[in-house]
Order: C-alpha cells, then sequence, then structure tokens
C-alpha cells in the first residue's frame, strides 16, 4: 500500500519525548542568545574572582582553568582538570574530554561518578573538577563532589557544577554553576538534556581557546559562523526525519520514503543487536545512540571506538546485526572509517551510516545512510545526535514500548533511604 502504520503517533496537543526532541533547536538557539555576546562566550562567574573565604580566591574560574593547559604544564604548572558524571551525562563528559583537549590543548580525565564517589580523591591546589547531571541531585554526582569538598585540599579546588537546575544540590555545593537551560524533559531518558550539555561544552571549549591562545583567528571565525548555523542545521534534520511522525496518527500512516528514518527504524526493529561505532569526538556520541537503543527500543546495542571493531566486536557481525557509524568528511580519520564499514560489508554486515548529505561515497557501502547538513568536526556530535534519538525512539514505538517511560527507568533522582540501606537510582 505503500504506508506504514505507526502504533504509538504523538497525538496532536500531547507532549512526547519526541516533542523534547523537537524542542533542541530552539535550546540550542537559546543558548547562543544568552552566553555569546558579539561573538564572545560569557558564561555566568567565568570571569568573576573568586570569594576571599576560596582557596583559590583572588583568581577567576577562566584563569584556573588555564592554568592546566599544555603551555602551563611546560612552565611547571601541573593542575588537573576532571569532569564526572552518570550515564548520559557521562557520556557528556567524554565528549567534553574530546572538545577540550583539542580546542584548548587541557588534558582532561572523564571519571564516572558511581565509581568516583567511592575512592579518596588525589588533588592538589588548582585542579578544577565539573560534575554534570541534569537533575543536579544524581546521588553518585552529589557524593562525589562531597568526596573533593571534604578532602584536605577541598578548597584549593575549583568546583564546577554543568546542571540543567540552578537551584539543585550541586548548584549550591559548587563554586560556579553553569544551567544548560535545557528545560523539563517529558522523557524519562534524556535528549535535549544532552544536546544543551554537549553544546555549553563547546561553549566553554571556545572561551578556553580564547583564553590558551590555541585557536587562531580564521579558525576561531569558521567555528563561530558554524555554532550559530547549528540550529537551523539541526532543524532541517528534524523537519525531514520527525516532522512526519509528529503530524501522523494510526488513521493517516506515514508513506514510505516519507520518513527515511521511519523506514530505516521498520526494517531494523526486529534486530536482537545493534553496534554503534565512531571516532574522536564522535564516540562518545556512538555511546549515548547505543544507550537510547537499549533504554527506548529494549535493543541491546554497544557503542565502540571505531578502530576498536576489530578487537572482539568484528566476530559477531553478521547480516542480522545492523551497525551504525557516524563518519563525517570533517573527520581527519574519515578514510579510516571508511575502511571500517568496508571491513563490515565484507562480512554481509548492514551499515546505517551518518555524514554529511553532500557525501555520495557511501551510496554503495552501506545499506543506509543518513544525510546531515554540513558543520564543523567539532559540531558535528552535536547534530548526529539527533537522529540517533529518532532512531531509538522510532523502534521503540513500533515495538509498542512506552518510550516515554521506559522500564526500569527513573529520572536523575537518587534517594537512599539510611535506616535499611535500600532506595533507588538513575
Amino acid at each position: 500500500s505503500g504506508k506504514r502504520q505507526c502504533p504509538e503517533a504523538p497525538d496532536v496537543g500531547r507532549e512526547t519525548m519526541l516533542t523534547d526532541i523537537w524542542e533542541t533547536p530552539e535550546v540550542l538557539r537559546g543558548l547562543l542568545q544568552v552566553y555569546m555576546k558579539d561573538g564572545v562566550v560569557e558564561l555566568p562567574g567565568l570571569r568573576d574572582k573568586l570569594p576571599p573565604e576560596h582557596g583559590l580566591a583572588g583568581r577567576t574560574p577562566l584563569e584556573i582553568m588555564a592554568a592546566s593547559s599544555e603551555k602551563r604544564m611546560a612552565e611547571g604548572f601541573t593542575n588537573r582538570f576532571s569532569i564526572i558524571g552518570s550515564g548520559t551525562s557521562w557520556h557528556a563528559t567524554l565528549l567534553a574530554e574530546y572538545l577540550i583537549e583539542y580546542m584548548a590543548r587541557i588534558p582532561v580525565e572523564a571519571h564516572y561518578a558511581s565509581e568516583f564517589r567511592y575512592h579518596e580523591p588525589s588533588l592538589q591546589t588548582g585542579d578544577v573538577v565539573f560534575v554534570v547531571s541534569m537533575s543536579g541531585e544524581t546521588a553518585d554526582a552529589v557524593e562525589s563532589l562531597r568526596q573533593i569538598t571534604k578532602s584536605a585540599l577541598g578548597k584549593n579546588v575549583l568546583k564546577i557544577a554543568v546542571v540543567n537546575s540552578s537551584s539543585s544540590t550541586l548548584a549550591e555545593e559548587s563554586d560556579l554553576v553553569i544551567n544548560v537551560q535545557a528545560g523539563a524533559e517529558v522523557g524519562v531518558a534524556s535528549t535535549k538534556g544532552f544536546s544543551a550539555t554537549g553544546f555549553v561544552f563547546e561553549l566553554l571549549s571556545l572561551a578556553l581557546a580564547d583564553e590558551c591562545g590555541t585557536i587562531t583567528d580564521a579558525e576561531r571565525s569558521i567555528f563561530v559562523k558554524r555554532l550559530h548555523e547549528l540550529p537551523e542545521g539541526m532543524q532541517e534534520v528534524l523537519d525531514r526525519e520527525a516532522k512526519p511522525l509528529m503530524q501522523t496518527s494510526t488513521d493517516n500512516p506515514i508513506g514510505i520514503g516519507e520518513c527515511p528514518l521511519w523506514d530505516i527504524g521498520c526494517q531494523n526493529v526486529l534486530a536482537q543487536n545493534f553496534i554503534f561505532l565512531g571516532r574522536g569526538c564522535s564516540f562518545p556520541v556512538a555511546l549515548e545512540g547505543a544507550m537510547k537503543c537499549k533504554e527506548l527500543a529494549y535493543i541491546h546495542a554497544e557503542g565502540y571506538p571505531a578502530a576498536e571493531m576489530k578487537h572482539g566486536p568484528i566476530a559477531l557481525i553478521d547480516e542480522f546485526m545492523p551497525v551504525v557509524v557516524v563518519c563525517p568528511m570533517a573527520d581527519a580519520t574519515y578514510e579510516k572509517i571508511k575502511s571500517n564499514i568496508e571491513e563490515v560489508k565484507a562480512r554481509n554486515g548492514a551499515t546505517i551510516a551518518i555524514t554529511e548529505k553532500y557525501n555520495d561515497e557511501l551510496e554503495q557501502l552501506c545499506e543506509y545512510v543518513i544525510g546531515l547538513p554540513e558543520t564543523h568536526e567539532y559540531l558535528m556530535p552535536i547534530l548526529a545526535m539527533v537522529p540517533l534519538q529518532l532512531l531509538a525512539y522510532m523502534m521503540g514505538i513500533l515495538r509498542n514500548n512506552t518510550v516515554d517511560h521506559p522500564r526500569g527507568l527513573v529520572k536523575s533522582i537518587s534517594v537512599k533511604i539510611e535506616e535499611t540501606g535500600s532506595g533507588y537510582a538513575a
């Protein structure tokens, strides 16, 4: 009939996780409006001196962070830069690690909050620690921050909370708060929150690159231009891949070819396993794509650095295991990623590639190619995350899952009941 039935299309006027994803471009526009003035990143408190009671009093957070740079290390400084998070927030911290290291040449360590909270932190004066949590209440994240605060050098460490709530526990107990301003999310699994957090780290990385002198005027001009174009590029993807779903009901099913991602979801919804691959900045997105596949579609999925495919995962690839590859031509390792796709094809694997829309090199290698607007290499992860979120959402509704409230998941807040030692965590 040329139509594919949509078992749980969102009703007009009813907010769902799809609404969260749809709102992402507007969230990014808001962040640019609030946090960027005349081309300069103005995150709140970034250039304000710390108060007298702080061990680093008189210095600004931006100065302290820049002291961890490669250049200052050559001068004898050994300050460390750590970012802590859980789940989706940990994937955002990993993306931040790549961005800050690439753009500002500051070595960064990303930590799982669930691991960090249970060991004695090794700190020194001038260290920088970011703690990332959408709610600002995640137990592992809060306890990680408190471990740092109560340590011997706790007052001599810069503690920064990256949250979606400025009134949260993390915000109240940190030296500096960066609000990602994603707004409330309908879905338990975070979507626009991840994108907003990643975007905030893009802005922070630019501010640090300016402070450390690691970006040329020409590079900066291109990056800032691409930053401002990103929300529009994301809207273009949503108009093509999500708008038909937003406007469809069970009485008016989606036509074949009307929504390419929906077609891909229909053809892969019975898969029992997925592999998600990416290199560099795209690796954290591969991890998050795999997590969304598990959370929303209830399909086992694993994210890997593309080069690591030959160390184990390659033995699993056959015609029944879809392989999703984030492979922008803007990536310096594009040719190597292409060779990974060729290895998948040689084993009869089905590849879903995410790349720029002008890239026609992958048409013969891949079963499906999702084209994205051209953008900067460092911004591609934010853009590529949208089709990955949509694909997981679509497969979830095709399987009649409760995608807004997936089984076993609760919103970021964790509660611990001391008397019984029981509780729940997200």
